[in-house]
């Protein structure tokens, strides 16, 4: 990725343009990977989100907002969805760890 610096171009990463911590950046990949394991089990099982949200005890609305990845969204609830589509441990883990 490039960014501005006094009109010259360099190049820079998503944690430094966004000024996240290592820690930060852990969140924010393990975040994505749950994300996107939730729908790809979502999509296995050929529930749609509303279906899926019945399941997992929430709206629809909220599925999305898990499928997409959000901040306002806790790893915890991720992994809560996850656990309630059927999700093993294991695939978790897995998920988890493609992200490190």
């Amino acid at each position: 990725m490039n960014r501005s610096n006094e009109s010259k171009w360099v190049d820079t990463d998503v944690a430094e343009l966004c000024d996240l911590s290592e820690q930060d950046l852990v969140i924010v990949e393990f975040r994505a990977a749950l994300a996107l394991a939730l729908q790809q089990a979502r999509k296995r099982k050929r529930l749609t989100q509303a279906a899926a949200a019945k399941v997992i005890g929430t709206s629809q609305a909220r599925v999305a907002r898990m499928e997409a990845g959000l901040s306002t969204i806790t790893i915890d609830r991720l992994i809560d969805a996850l656990t309630a589509l059927g999700v093993s441990r294991r695939t978790i883990l897995a998920a988890l760890n493609s992200a490190a």
